[in-house]
């Protein structure tokens, strides 16, 4: 299988190759006194105990090996004494001796293990493996001397159900309970133990083990036993099937003998689906099929257990394994297909929708598979990726591609680990792609939408951000939320297309997108869409808006801060505070997302952010340093057209801020007409004494605004009050003040609604100067830095008359020789000259051409 070879595994390996099992060793020591380990036969259950006694030691360990003789009440007590008496001595020495020699009986032996242990001030840790032999009777007692005794503590396996595990007894006693699927492996563990074998395993093939093996540690550890036989100490590498083929050889052992044919009939089809609740069972098997499965649960052979409020029967994985080959040989393909079928109609809402996308692929019901994948979107995609591809290996490239949704869906599900669209990917979109096209054009209704949807994945996945909101937003035009079902795949796609409407810099788009979804219930993709609009608030300028969006995350949670879904939360904070004058609060907000720069399909607006906040701080070549280096190592990642303006863009502001004018001309010399792209020119022009280019460069960010055919290219709310300032900072400059003064006055009411200064800093510190004269006291507001400040500044335009004089002072002619040329007298190139000098702000003819070159002037 193809994949990156696992280097390095973090689980601990001891010398006797058992796995270190920490996660459950410390849940077991930070639970309550009575822990009890319920899974079955070779789960691990023994061997957790002994690594807790092990590793943690607990003071008085008293350790009591059950078997069948335990159901005896004189044998259960004789054990039971004889460990604690090991324990502590000197508490029931007396009491195992006198119970031994007959002095005492059975049915008097619970109250006085009681009694001493009440007595007793120093903790005892009881440890009872395969507590199913005992009877419910003695159990009972069991959980009385629990009760009773503050400093007896147990820590149990069973097989089976205990009386510990009765509602009304496990809330008395704080009892915690581990189950198969908390003693299974993770990857990480099985990794570890990989490090055995002749050969290394690569992540999918990890994924695909564990998922083969459901993680269960025997299962586990005799798949690496044929993995080793198949290799011949490591002379060849054998293929998937092959290791597949000899685990379920190796679990034939482990089938049962079923004294009951209809028992037999039931088991089978159970080992085809991932669980049987009641309803699937009458349709299963009549009324007596679920009486039959709770005979299977008493046989030791699987598990009732309520799952989401029901209850519900699953095999052992051991038992499952062993017996799912022979219901693929035995029972008729009819029979196997209606199990199938019947079971997705019951439990496609309520199994794990990992088994349940086993179970569709198993069944060749490929055109559900997509569907399933959408209603379950948040939790396989972001948590379980790596799973749906492992079981999507064996997908032949013919089926995939007649569906065509197939490999759309497992390139999504690659995608979470690939930044950059991998050859594997583009394959998988090469497959699907075509036959999208060629289905959306001729399917209509439900199917067509899904179809619509699968068709915006596949642009999303290749990173075709534009092209994928369009597909995006063609997607939820024609969709509604549909059933109750389909309302968290919904809303998740949704989520999707405001977060790529985000990445292709439409962020007007994002936040009408947005909208839709206010009833989203799910709290972690809430969270998320809280971040993504608090940055897109913060982008358009209004930063009261992403003050509330800001406060409607729970930022407590120990996981939040260094999460992929707090970036867009960061980052707003960081707007926010560079707004304030607060720059290290700003700057310690953006570090909280650089771990995410090149992981991120966010990195350009962390970039961008990050250039603003240097912007404001007065640190300009900093950032214009900044900027180049991150756009240098990153120019393999993808970047829309949206986001390479804004930061070219951003690069010629920079330019603009350390006095560079010829360099901040080349930087927006670049075709991109965008609010930021008119704005800079605009702006450009103001600093070069040119107000009657800037009004044009204004005029036309006026014409884009009214433009309907024009898409998110007129300004955001903060851009309207920079291109307000600018316009009456040109006005100004032409001596219309009583159109500067009305422009700059709706342009200081307006920050005060986004609650945002960051538009004063885009203004020129001279043209400030005048503006701070033309609006009222009351309204008058200090920008929170001053980037294109001070000496660098042209305050006065030079005339027609100027310019050419200029122009031939560059020649290098002498005074009279450039007034024999222009035909005036020498005093007058005198005066032109030194009119130059003083609006240039220099003092001699090489500065006065140094300047002059700088600004293009010449």
């Amino acid at each position: 299988m193809p994949g990156d070879v696992v280097a390095e595994a973090r689980a601990a390996v001891d010398a006797h190759g058992h796995v270190r099992r920490d996660r459950l060793l410390h849940r077991i020591g930070h639970s309550g006194r009575v822990v009890i380990i319920h899974a079955e036969q070779g789960a691990g259950k023994t061997e957790l105990m002994s690594q807790w006694l092990a590793y943690h030691r607990p003071s008085a360990p008293a350790w009591v090996a059950l078997d069948s003789g335990a159901s005896d009440p004189h044998s259960l007590w004789s054990r039971l004494l004889q460990a604690l008496q090991a324990a502590r001595p000197e508490t029931f020495a007396s009491l195992a001796n006198d119970y031994l020699a007959g002095r005492i009986r059975p049915e008097e032996a619970l109250s006085l293990i009681t009694s001493a242990s009440m007595r007793d001030p120093h903790p005892v840790t009881l440890v009872l493996d395969d507590l199913h032999f005992v009877a419910g009777e003695l159990q009972d007692q069991l959980v009385s001397l629990l009760r009773r005794s503050p400093n007896l503590r147990l820590l149990a396996a069973s097989r089976s159900r205990t009386r510990f595990e009765v509602p009304l007894t496990a809330a008395g006693l704080a009892v915690t309970s581990l189950s198969i699927s908390d003693l299974a492996f993770t990857t990480d563990e099985i990794a570890a133990l990989a490090a055995t074998l002749p050969y290394q395993l690569s992540t999918p093939e990890l994924a695909a083990l564990r998922r083969s093996t459901r993680g269960h540690p025997l299962a586990v550890r005799l798949a690496f036993s044929v993995m080793t036989s198949l290799s011949r100490d490591g002379a060849r590498r054998p293929t998937p099937d092959e290791v597949q083929y000899g685990i379920e050889g190796a679990l034939a052992d482990f089938a049962p003998q079923f004294q009951a044919p209809e028992d037999r009939t039931l088991a089978l089809m159970a080992a085809l689906v991932p669980e049987i609740d009641r309803s699937f069972a009458d349709r299963l098997g009549g009324a007596n099929a679920w009486a039959n499965l709770e005979r299977l649960d008493a046989l030791g052979y699987g598990r009732v257990e309520s799952r989401h409020g029901r209850a519900a029967f699953r095999l052992h994985t051991l038992i499952a394994g062993a017996l799912r080959p022979r219901a693929l040989t035995e029972l008729p393909q009819e029979r196997i297909a209606e199990v199938r079928r019947l079971a997705f109609e019951h439990l496609y809402e309520h199994a794990d929708p990992i088994d349940i996308l086993e179970l569709l692929i198993d069944g060749n019901m490929d055109r559900a598979i997509f569907a399933h994948f959408v209603r379950n979107y948040s939790e396989i995609n972001l948590k379980r990726s790596r799973e749906l591809v492992a079981v999507t290996e064996g997908i032949s490239a013919e089926r995939q591609q007649r569906e065509g949704t197939i490999p759309i869906m497992i390139a999504v599900a690659l995608s979470e680990d690939s930044l950059v669209p991998t050859p594997r990917m583009r394959q998988l979109l090469e497959l699907g792609m075509p036959t999208l096209e060629h289905r959306v054009a001729e399917a209509g209704g439900a199917a067509g939408r899904l179809l619509q949807l699968a068709r915006f994945a596949g642009l999303r996945v290749s990173r075709s951000y534009e092209a994928a909101a369009e597909a995006g937003e063609q997607f939820l035009r024609q969709s509604g939320l549909g059933s109750p079902s389909w309302r968290s795949g919904m809303h998740a796609a949704r989520l999707q297309v405001v977060l790529t409407e985000l990445l292709a810099a439409r962020i007007p788009r994002a936040l009408a997108l947005a909208e839709g979804l206010a009833d989203d219930a799910h709290p972690a993709r809430r969270t998320h869409q809280h971040s993504m609009l608090a940055f897109a608030h913060a982008r358009m300028g209004d930063l009261r808006a992403a003050k509330r969006e800001l406060a409607a995350v729970d930022a407590s949670r120990a996981d939040w801060w260094d999460s992929p879904h707090s970036i867009g939360w960061h980052l707003a904070r960081a707007l926010r505070a560079s707004s304030l004058g607060r720059h290290d609060e700003a700057f310690e907000a953006l570090r909280s997302t650089e771990t995410h720069l090149d992981e991120s399909e966010l990195w350009p607006a962390i970039v961008w952010t990050r250039g603003i906040a240097r912007l404001v701080a007065d640190q300009a070549a900093l950032g214009y340093q900044e900027l180049d280096g991150a756009l240098a190592a990153r120019e393999h990642l993808p970047l829309s057209a949206g986001w390479a303006e804004e930061l070219q863009t951003l690069r010629g502001e920079f330019l603009l801020a350390t006095g560079d004018l010829v360099g901040a001309r080349a930087a927006l010399a670049h075709p991109g007409i965008g609010a930021s792209s008119r704005l800079a020119r605009a702006r450009l022009a103001i600093l070069a004494s040119q107000p009657i280019d800037a009004l044009t460069h204004l005029d036309a960010l006026e014409r884009d605004a009214h433009d309907s055919s024009a898409n998110d290219s007129g300004p955001f709310p903060a851009q309207a009050v920079q291109q307000q300032l600018l316009r009456a900072a040109a006005y100004a400059r032409q001596g219309n003040a009583e159109c500067a003064t009305s422009l700059a006055t709706q342009a200081f009411l307006a920050l005060d609604r986004l609650d945002n200064r960051l538009p004063l800093l885009w203004i020129p510190s001279g043209e400030m100067a005048i503006i701070r004269t033309l609006v009222p006291l009351d309204i008058w507001r200090v920008p929170p830095g001053s980037p294109f400040a001070g000496d660098e500044v042209v305050l006065e335009e030079l005339s027609k008359r100027e310019a050419l004089v200029l122009i031939e002072l560059a020649r290098g002619g002498s005074i009279d020789d450039i007034a024999g040329d222009l035909h005036v007298s020498s005093n007058t190139i005198k005066t032109q000259t030194r009119s130059i000098y003083k609006k240039l702000k220099v003092s001699s003819r090489t500065e006065a051409l140094a300047r002059a070159r700088q600004m293009g002037l010449v």
